[in-house]
């Protein structure tokens, strides 16, 4: 499949070519984030390495450029390539390629696509990197930075029905992905995988209201947890009595392993259109069979009032995670420590246990002002309160060590431009 994306462009360069009805657009903004917090750097989402403290100013979590190209080949099929700059660690024509897909629609009810299309996981799952297409400066990062995953590389099939006033449509797809995931001040963020995707989304819109149903399962495939693994295994091959020092070790690591174990992501989101206010609300849920991810509940709920040029909005958010307890398995840390390599693996256990721990609460205010049609204005105040075990999101300070759950509070004030062209 990714060579078939890798391919795409160059169809449509030659479509280009020889087709006259060829649209190009894009989107952008240009943003600047700064915190109140010596603890806590702020991050976009789980691909981003870097971070922001007290006193920094930074434009790369919040700034992105794109540019989309609408090919209509005839009157049943249309190819658009998407490609985005974002602060990707590395810039290659994979990384840049936000969507590359083929569409055929036979008529008005169907509609099948194969390429790199959207991961639909969100209410906003198709504009979540458009800032202009949103009130808040930046979409709520309880629900849109756990997974920072954008598209799917695979084909989907979607049937649309009016029914009275109500559009129905239902959207079944499949195919694998891979981003970046990384925590704890990481100096880089390797690929996190996912394959055999096969998800359902279905949605119901009027004139004033819209709701939206996912559930998507998928498999993981991989090996950031092997060498763990395959230590633990060796320590209690070779070391007498191991299982007295750390009963169930074995066990314990195969449970916590990532490899070819299932997920689900189910998700229910809505919003509702009055003449001066607008509602939205996103809730989720995302489960694994592995120790490591044990289970994410998250959501937000949000209120944008429209006067003119302006819109007024503020917002809850929440995001907790499941945690296992690795020092309540009755492991004996002084024994541990006579070891060699013992204490390492323990730590490394408590590394993994903790890199989804997510357990946080935000409040934000802000206002968008859309001073020319095609250019808005945004300025957000976040209020975060995180509990206990549940930082990871937030990088740590370098000096601290990154498996310490963190509680604190910290003050967020995003400032950005987004634009259409």
């Amino acid at each position: 499949m990714k060579k078939f994306v890798l391919i795409l462009p160059l169809l449509v360069s030659n479509f280009v070519a020889s087709a006259p009805d060829v649209s190009v657009s894009g989107f952008g903004t240009v943003g600047i984030v700064t915190t109140d917090s010596d603890e806590f750097g702020y991050r976009a989402d789980f691909s981003k390495s870097g971070s922001v403290f007290k006193n920094d100013f930074d434009f790369a979590e919040s700034t992105n450029l794109g540019i989309q190209f609408d090919v209509i080949v005839s009157n049943e099929v249309d190819v658009v390539v998407q490609a985005i700059y974002r602060d990707q660690q590395e810039i290659n024509l994979d990384s840049a390629l936000n969507l590359a897909f083929l569409r055929y629609s036979p008529n008005t009810n169907w509609s099948f696509r194969v390429g790199r299309t959207a991961f639909d996981l969100f209410l906003l799952t198709e504009y979540r990197d458009i800032g202009y297409a949103y009130s808040w400066a930046h979409v709520p990062s309880e629900i849109y930075g756990v997974i920072p995953h954008r598209y799917l590389d695979g084909a989907d099939v979607t049937f649309s029905q009016p029914i009275g006033e109500v559009t129905f449509s239902a959207k079944l797809f499949y195919g694998k992905n891979e981003f970046a995931v990384t925590a704890f001040s990481a100096p880089d963020a390797p690929a996190f995988r996912f394959d055999n995707i096969i998800g359902l989304a279905l949605d119901f819109q009027s004139i004033n209201w819209d709701i939206a149903v996912n559930h998507t399962q998928l498999k993981f495939d991989s090996q950031a947890i092997k060498p763990l693994v395959v230590g633990i295994s060796q320590l209690d091959a070779l070391v007498p009595n191991f299982s007295a020092i750390w009963p169930n070790a074995v066990n314990f690591i195969d449970a916590a392993d990532l490899d070819n174990r299932k997920g689900a992501y189910t998700s229910i989101s809505g919003q509702y259109r009055f003449e001066k206010v607008t509602i939205i609300s996103e809730l989720a849920k995302n489960k694994t069979d592995s120790l490591s991810i044990q289970g994410v509940k998250s959501g937000y709920l949000s209120g944008i009032y429209h006067s003119n040029a302006h819109n007024f909005f503020g917002s809850i958010a929440f995001s907790n995670s499941e945690k296992f307890n690795l020092d309540a398995t009755g492991i004996n840390l002084p024994a541990l420590a006579q070891v060699p390599g013992g204490l390492e693996a323990y730590g490394a256990s408590k590394f993994i246990l903790n890199y989804y721990s997510i357990n946080q609460k935000t409040m934000s205010v802000g206002w968008r002002w859309d001073f020319e049609e095609n250019m808005s204005f945004k300025l957000q105040l976040d209020h975060t309160r995180i509990d206990k075990g549940g930082s990871t999101f937030w990088q740590p300070p370098v000096e601290n060590d990154p498996t310490e759950g963190r509680i604190g509070r910290v003050n967020s004030l995003f400032a950005n431009l987004s634009f259409l062209y």
